[in-house]
Formats: C-alpha cells, structure tokens, sequence
C-alpha cells in the first residue's frame, strides 16, 4: 500500500510539474530518476525492518556473549568492528560506481526509446549501424560501472569471509586454552561458537544494509530533481469559470527568455485579440512564434508581463481553468495508443460519438476515417501509425476542437495538407465561435486570417488588418457548420454559430 500510494502521488507531482521541465531533460533521464522512488521504498518498507531485527539479534548474542567468556567476546567484536572499517573504506568508491552506473543507464534507456520514435528516419538514411553501435557503447559503458560495483563487493565478500575464517581460528584457539585451563567448559564453547556464528552474520548484514540505506542519498538526490520541482499553480477560480463563447486575449510587454544567462527571445511584445477575432502570427523562422504559442498555451511562462483574458489577469483565472478555454494543436503535438475515437475525444469517458463525428466533419477527416476497415475504431499507436502525415494532422485539429474551446492556438496546424483541404479546414474553423490565433509560414494560410501579427527578433514589427481593396476581411458566411450538425443543443458551438457570424457573441 505504501508503495503504491508513494509511486501514485510521485506520478500525480510528476505531470503537474511545468512543461519547460521536461524540454530540458531526456525521457530516460526522467524514467531513471523516477524509478529511483522504488530503490527508496523497498529500503523503507522491508530493508529497515530487517535492520531493526538484525540489530535486535545482535544485541542480545553479544549479551550472551559477554556472560559465557568476555574475552573471546571482545575478539568478536573487535573482529565485528573491523569488517564495518573495511566496508566504510569502499563506500565512496561504490556509491561512485553506482551513480555512473545509474547515468549510463538512463542515456542507454534515452537512446533505445529516441531510436522506437524516429525508426523511419533511421531505416530511410540507413543508420541503423550507427544506432546499433551508440546503443552499443551505451550498454557497454552501463556495464562497465556495474562490473566495477560488482568487483568492489566481491573484494568485499571474499574479506568478510578471510575475517570470519579467521576469527573462527582465533576463537577456536582461545577457547581450547580457556577449556584446558577450565576457566571455560567445552559445552559452553560449542555455545559461545554458535552464538558468535549468529552474531557475525547478523552484524554483517546489519553493517552492508546500514550503509546501502547511506547509498540512498544518491537516489535521494535523483529523485530530488522531480520532488522538489514545484508544480504548475493551482487554481483559483475552477472550471466552472469558463465562458461558452469565444474570450478577448490581451498580452502586455511579454518577454521570455529560458535561462538568466540566455539571450531574450520575446521581448516587450504587446497586442489585444477581441473576441472572435482571427489573427496570424507570421515572420521569419527563429523569431519566436513557436515560442509566443507556448506562451499563449501556458505551457511556458513568461519571464515579465502578463496575460490578460477578458479583462482578468490569468494568475487570477487559474492555468487548468485557462486551459480548458483552449483547444491547442502544436507542431510536435503526439496521438496516443488507442482508436481514433478515443484520441479525438481524448479518452474522455463520456464521449459523444455524434460530436467527435462533428468535429471529425470540421478538421474535413470525417470521410477518410470512415474509408478505414474499422471507422472510428481503428486502432493507432502512440505515433499515429496507419495515419498519413496530413490525417493526423487533421485528427489533431478535432482533437481540439472536440472541448469546443473559446480560444484556438494552431502552430503550422495545417502544413501538410494540399490546399484545397486546408481551405476546407480554415473556411469551417472560421466560421465558429472562437477565438483563432495561428502560426504559419503558408500564404494561404496567413490570409484566411483577419489580422496578421509579423515577428521579428522577438517584438512585433507589424500589426494590421487584413484587407482586401481596402476592405477589412471578415469572418466567412457562406459556410454552414450548422450543415455538420445533427441539431444536439448540447453543443453550444453550433447553437451560437449563426448569431456569431451575424456578430452577436
């Protein structure tokens, strides 16, 4: 129970910690660490119970002791306190080779699991020699610390065994000069030898767990990185804050930079989306939109300036309350082991197989999945396998749309698709009540937009209306997504579509 309820709350603490935590770190790095808990527990729960035994044994067969023959006695002790001298001595070098050990493992474990996700890539510039040969020297490094800590405790072993031998031999030759001078009877000696039998091994092992239970400072401090991390802040105000309709956003002389030591990637930008509104962030790669997404997202937080959301600043509203306003689709955004329904959905238990229909119908993947063997209920892995680029792309925008979010953040949401689907895509996006904010680099996709927001070195150079003969461009009506729509009154997307476009939000 204490183990799983300790793995259990180290799991909850683990994905409540910030985004940024694990861009900085390698899976395996992560899973190590966290693994480190279970080296902690079992120490806990069964390594100092037995310690407390042993203890207790080795208290009373050295009062036993002490009783039969004090001298003999005293060499058993002394003998006792040399060992634990001798296994002192190689607690540095082991802890040593324990944590180049645990190290190497968990780049092996990094490796192995970033060779799985990109095997295309791999087999396409034939590299698996060279993945094979890392792995290779990964595992053989891992292995070569093991063997080291392995060769230390066997050096150990065979001196705890040489010390035994040999006190047996001393104890024996007292013993048998105490018996012929009848200080000792040969009954009591056979006795004092099995008591100093037990007391030995019961010391020995007393010794090894009381430092092993030392060598969890080196667990202790791995799993550290994760405890102490402080987790993203709770709410305030809770989910039931969240408005049905789309949200004004307002961000005020924003900057962000990742370290006190990094150069700012965003600095001083400022601008107000209204509600509805449709805006494109444009400009050269390395500017910082992918960046000013994250930030949007909250899946980074801003080093100065605020964000403001209909007129509430978002410490007030709370991150899990925002966020539930949100359906965000990035470019390095994952699908999860499971069917298609399940990953539009996102595994929600109450899922309406008419709305994840609808929002299919929206992302234009409605008749392509329904073109597979098993509809809705094809199977994909964790990497979108059996989807084509342009499909998962498309099964991630519902993905988003399906919470029906008041705000829309889209990193290059539609850059494989062709562009008469992406239009498909853009023309029904913009037709809901949403708020739309989209990164791109495609014309196309810049002027389904109504204003573009242009990055440069991290500031904003241009903020305009889009027009066209100089008219302002304005949200489209020939589409109906009403049309997509079965007449479910719980979706209030569809409810407010058509007062929306009339401009009644």
């Amino acid at each position: 129970s204490l183990k799983v309820q300790g793995r259990a709350n180290l799991f909850s603490h683990l994905i409540s910690l910030p985004a940024a935590y694990f861009e900085t770190r390698h899976l395996g790095d992560v899973m190590s660490r966290f693994d480190s808990q279970e080296t902690i527990l079992q120490a806990m729960t069964t390594d100092i119970v037995e310690a407390l035994l042993d203890g207790l044994m080795v208290g009373m067969t050295l009062v036993v002791m002490f009783v039969f023959a004090p001298v003999l006695a005293v060499v058993v002790l002394a003998g006792a306190v040399l060992y634990g001298l001798l296994r002192s001595a190689f607690y540095l070098p082991l802890r040593q080779a324990s944590a180049e050990s645990i190290v190497w493992g968990a780049r092996r474990d990094s490796h192995f699991l970033e060779t799985l996700r990109g095997i295309k890539t791999i087999k396409l510039f034939n590299g698996q020699e060279g993945r094979r040969a890392h792995w290779m020297n990964l595992l053989v490094e891992t292995v070569n610390r093991q063997l080291i800590g392995q060769k230390l405790r066997l050096i150990l072993r065979t001196a705890n065994s040489l010390l035994i031998g040999g006190l047996a031999i001393v104890i024996v030759w007292l013993g048998a000069k105490q018996v012929m001078e009848q200080t000792l009877s040969i009954g009591m000696l056979l006795a004092f030898i099995s008591y100093k039998d037990q007391f030995l091994d019961r010391i020995s092992k007393l010794i090894d767990t009381v430092l092993e239970l030392r060598m969890l400072s080196l667990h202790a401090e791995r799993l550290a990185d994760i405890a102490l991390t402080p987790p993203e802040p709770r709410d305030r105000l809770g989910e039931a804050h969240r408005p049905h309709q789309p949200v004004a956003l307002e961000v005020r002389n924003l900057r962000f930079r990742y370290s006190d030591n990094d150069p700012w990637i965003l600095d001083g930008v400022s601008f107000r989306i209204e509600a509805g509104e449709s805006v494109a962030i444009a400009g050269p790669s390395g500017c910082g939109k992918t960046t000013l997404l994250k930030l949007l997202a909250s899946l980074l937080q801003a080093s100065e300036g605020e964000m403001i959301i209909n007129g509430q600043p978002l410490a007030r509203i709370g991150i899990a309350c925002y966020r539930s306003m949100l359906g965000v689709v990035m470019q390095d955004d994952q699908l999860f082991a499971g069917s298609i329904a399940d990953n539009i959905s996102f595994f929600s238990d109450t899922a309406d197989l008419e709305l994840i229909e609808y929002c299919a119908k929206l992302a234009a993947v409605h008749d392509d999945i329904l073109d597979m063997p098993m509809g809705y209920s094809t199977l994909i892995g964790d990497m979108g396998t059996v989807l084509s680029g342009g499909q998962k792309q498309r099964v991630l925008i519902a993905r988003a749309l399906f919470f029906q979010p008041s705000i829309l953040l889209l990193d290059e949401a539609t850059s494989h698709l062709d562009i008469e689907r992406e239009k498909a895509v853009n023309d029904a996006v913009r037709a809901l009540p949403v708020t739309r904010i989209l990164v791109a680099h495609r014309p196309e996709t810049i002027h389904s937009a109504d204003r573009v927001i242009v990055l440069e070195e991290g500031c904003v150079q241009r903020d305009e209306k889009r027009q066209i003969n100089g008219t302002a461009v304005m949200p489209p009506t020939g589409i109906s997504v009403s049309s997509l729509y079965r007449g479910n009154p719980s979706y209030w997307w569809a409810s407010d579509t058509e007062s929306y476009r009339n401009g009644n939000t």
